[in-house]
Order: C-alpha cells, then sequence, then structure tokens
C-alpha cells in the first residue's frame, strides 16, 4: 500500500484521525451498580476460594456457575444504561478555538478568579463539555440530546461532573497523545 492509500485510509476513518469508543452512563440505578459490584466480589471470592470445581456447591452457597450467570444478568441489565460514543482527536486549529472559546475566568472587582482556570488556561466548568461535544462522532447527537446530557438553562444533564470530565479527557489524550509503541 503507497503511503497516500495509507493516508486516504485514515483521512475515511469516523472522524478523518484517530478515534476511541469511550461508554458513560445514563443514570444507572445505583442498587443496581451495587448489587453487580457484590455479585462480582462473590464470584471474585469464589473462583479464589479452594474450592470444588467450577459447579459444584460452595458449603450451601451458590455455586460458581451460578455466580456467574447472576453477574452476567446484572452486566446486561446495567448495560442497558449505557451509552457507547466514539470520540476524535481534534485539530491544532479547533482545539485553540474551544481554549479561546472558554478562556479562564479571572478575578475582577466583583467576582474572585478561579484558581483551576488560571492552571488548565480554560474554563474548567465549560470547557469539559464542549470538548466532548466537539469530539464525538458517533452517534449523531443534536442540541436536545446535547442539552440532555451535559445540562442547560441551570437543569443538570444525565452525565455526571466526572463522567463529563473523564469523558473530554478522552478526547483532550486522543488530540494531544504521543504515540509510544515499543519495539518488542
Amino acid at each position: 500500500m503507497s503511503i497516500k492509500d495509507r493516508i486516504r485510509r485514515a483521512k475515511a476513518a469516523p472522524g478523518g484521525t484517530v478515534t476511541k469508543p469511550i461508554k458513560v452512563w445514563l443514570a444507572p440505578n445505583m442498587g443496581l451498580v451495587e448489587r453487580y459490584q457484590q455479585a462480582v466480589a462473590d464470584l471474585e471470592s469464589a473462583e479464589s476460594a479452594d474450592s470444588p470445581p467450577p459447579g459444584d456447591s460452595l458449603e450451601g452457597g451458590s455455586s460458581v456457575v451460578e455466580l456467574r450467570a447472576r453477574v452476567d444478568q446484572l452486566r446486561a441489565e446495567l448495560d442497558e444504561y449505557a451509552l457507547e460514543l466514539t470520540v476524535r482527536a481534534l485539530s491544532d486549529d479547533e482545539w485553540q478555538r474551544l481554549v479561546d472559546d472558554h478562556p479562564p475566568r479571572r478575578k475582577t472587582e466583583t467576582s474572585e478568579g478561579d484558581p483551576r482556570d488560571a492552571e488548565y488556561g480554560w474554563n474548567t466548568t465549560t470547557f469539559p463539555g464542549a470538548l466532548l461535544r466537539a469530539g464525538t462522532v458517533a452517534p449523531d447527537l443534536d442540541d436536545e440530546d446535547w442539552a440532555m446530557l451535559l445540562g442547560s438553562d441551570g437543569q443538570p444533564g444525565v452525565l455526571t461532573h466526572p463522567q463529563v470530565q473523564e469523558a473530554a479527557g478522552a478526547v483532550a489524550g486522543l488530540t494531544r497523545f504521543r504515540l509510544d509503541i515499543p519495539f518488542s
């Protein structure tokens, strides 16, 4: 394959650049999350214990096979709350426009600046959502979808602040990454 073909293949990729799938959770039932975590812990405990072979009873408890089935069932229920986004790296121009559109809050006569903004060089409240929105290539989300995900007009979104931060961090990581593949 020629270099031109390789570059064309890369440009034809979703978003025309490096991409990454990420999973966000849309207001999952935390009771379900806790039951899933407990089931995983129970399964790990059963598998690591000196116990009968899988499928045999664990001293009056559930069998490893039953525990695996329970984990799978709870995971399937939990996955109904998941949304997979495909995010991409931004060009240098796109990145700089976003930074310029979300300047750090500075101290004024009537308000204090935000030290986090000064550290990062952008508004740490508005930049992550804008970065996530700019970097998402799939699924195709409209303004209403983004307003529901990120919040608007003083209404909270369904994504938590840490989820937005983490997803935006994935976009930033793709945009500013350094590929280091060690030789074997």
